[in-house]
């Protein structure tokens, strides 16, 4: 019996990556102040690049007029749930 050869696109497994992440921040919660093993330090590496990451964005990059906030409102809201905004703002 022949195998089927294995497809080259890796599906984006976004629950088991945001399991991941989960378990990391639960780990980091546990994490004692004074360890200071390898392990440890990487944690509080990833959890700081994560804060980072979620932090609010510089003033140089926030939208300034009102229009640029409102076109990233629209593609943040994206297709049907823009039209359904703009539907209920009538």
């Amino acid at each position: 019996m022949q195998q089927r050869p294995r497809s080259p696109y890796q599906p984006i497994r976004w629950l088991h990556q945001l399991a991941t992440l989960l378990a990391q921040v639960s780990a980091a919660e546990r994490l004692g102040s004074q360890d200071d093993s390898l392990q440890a330090r990487r944690l509080r590496q990833r959890m700081a690049a994560a804060q980072r990451l979620l932090d609010p964005l510089p003033a140089p990059l926030r939208a300034q007029q009102p229009q640029e906030r409102w076109l990233w409102q629209f593609l943040r809201w994206g297709g049907a749930g823009a039209c359904l905004a703009l539907l209920l703002r009538r």
